[in-house]
């Protein structure tokens, strides 16, 4: 497996998001993906980083980072089945409401 660098975000179209990034462009050019700012669940089919909405319905197959999306103490990665946020850890599970 190779070691890479990057210096902007790395997107996946209709893959993953990645969590929060100190380091995130500020430019004209930012995609919002990423960001220093993590998302969070509204409801089970909507994700939010307070700029930047994402429906589970629009964005089927997205892996991305949810702020206490496990439970109210601990974060997760979480994938749109097109219907739910779902937990990578526990498929069956939606994620929690924060």
């Amino acid at each position: 497996m190779a070691y890479t660098t990057f210096s902007g975000p790395v997107t996946s179209l209709n893959g993953f998001i990645g969590g929060p990034n100190t380091n995130a462009h500020t430019g004209t050019a930012d995609t919002q993906q990423g960001g220093t700012t993590p998302f969070s669940a509204t409801n089970t089919s909507t994700l939010t980083n307070g700029t930047t909405t994402l429906l589970a319905s629009e964005n089927k197959g997205v892996l991305i980072y949810v702020n206490l999306g496990a439970n109210a103490t601990t974060s997760t990665y979480a994938f749109s089945n097109g219907t739910d946020w779902l937990q990578v850890n526990d498929p069956v599970t939606k994620v929690n409401i924060a």
